[in-house]
């Protein structure tokens, strides 16, 4: 009988100490599991910008978030809010400084609002095109912009898409040389280079934030708008406008900007990765650029819109003779005279 109960008693003991050996094999296992899970689960890399999905920038946003997928083999995902979802321009590049998000596309409203004295990339006319805009990126001027604006932001500025040039628009009106706009009621962006520029030209210039443009033209407010193809045709200008002057006054850019913790945030591997998609998606952007501008050009004038070609000369020299007197004390020393020279 006493032999019986020792047997009983190791018995027992046997059944709970391999119980609890099961119990701590399996915790060890479901944590190594929740361990790997915790590892292979993607970063995240959020990209903001405020234009509309169907426009190309939004597709080269979304080449860029396909490139970083396949070459991270899915380890880190980009996450995009488009159409302003996070709010406008200087709310999400101030985002961008919060570390709230990664990167931003931003339009060229930035270097007013941060480095005024290299505001000049709005100047009408500055620019002989797309090729001069590089250039001077590439140079030491580029190179002071995008210093001085990590200076003062933290942001870096890591390269530029072409914007497609801005256009006259008007709805009852030809413009075709600057005396044409006398009395002419236009609305410009909230920018000052802007609104001094038109008022140069000869415009009574009113600012209007463009997602009140539609209804101050079909109103009356204003005569006429000017910006680029594809936001014409995004915003459905055309449906109140009838003419489309072919002033090509600007050729736009957006820059690719990302937060100061990216380098923190992210391996050298990962870095590498981003960036080089940055890199094949400015050159795949700038590439489509040109292909979007004639089929955003055939989509107006299959909507009845007549494009009307202007003394661009008239505007050049009235540009080249007025502008720069109106912000001489501002801009850095002689910038326009360096970027006429740059070749």
């Amino acid at each position: 009988m006493i032999l019986y109960n020792k047997l009983f008693y190791v018995l027992k003991f046997l059944i709970f100490f391999l119980t609890g050996l099961v119990c701590v094999l399996l915790c060890f296992r479901t944590h190594q599991q929740n361990v790997q899970e915790i590892q292979e689960k993607p970063k995240l890399f959020r990209v903001a910008h405020v234009y509309g999905q169907s426009e190309l920038v939004h597709k080269a946003v979304e080449h860029f978030a396909e490139q970083v997928k396949k070459k991270s083999g899915g380890s880190i995902v980009v996450r995009l809010y488009p159409n302003g979802q996070l709010g406008k321009e200087r709310e999400i590049f101030e985002g961008l400084r919060l570390h709230s998000i990664d990167m931003m596309i931003s339009g060229s409203s930035i270097f007013g609002w941060y480095t005024p004295e290299y505001a000049v990339v709005d100047v009408p006319f500055l620019f002989q095109n797309y090729d001069h805009i590089k250039k001077v990126w590439q140079s030491k001027i580029g190179t002071e912009m995008r210093q001085i604006m990590n200076e003062r932001t933290g942001a870096e500025i890591l390269d530029l898409w072409f914007r497609g040039p801005r256009y006259l628009t008007a709805s009852s009106k030809i413009i075709r040389s600057p005396e044409d706009l006398h009395g002419f009621k236009l609305r410009v962006p909230e920018f000052e280079i802007y609104l001094k520029s038109w008022q140069a030209f000869g415009a009574n210039v009113t600012p209007i934030p463009v997602t009140d443009l539609l209804m101050a033209l079909k109103f009356g407010v204003v005569d006429g708008q000017e910006n680029p193809l594809s936001t014409i045709y995004g915003n459905n200008l055309h449906e109140v406008q009838k003419y489309i002057m072919r002033t090509e006054h600007l050729l736009g850019i957006f820059a690719v900007c990302i937060d100061q913790s990216f380098r923190n945030r992210f391996t050298d591997r990962e870095q590498m990765i981003i960036l080089n998609a940055v890199k094949t998606t400015t050159d795949w952007h700038n590439a489509e650029l040109f292909a979007a501008e004639r089929e955003y050009e055939q989509k107006l004038q299959e909507f009845g819109i007549e494009f009307i070609d202007v003394n661009r000369e008239t505007f050049r020299c009235l540009a080249r003779e007025k502008i720069p007197q109106l912000f001489k004390d501002r801009w850095a020393t002689d910038i326009l005279k360096r970027i006429n020279e740059t070749k």
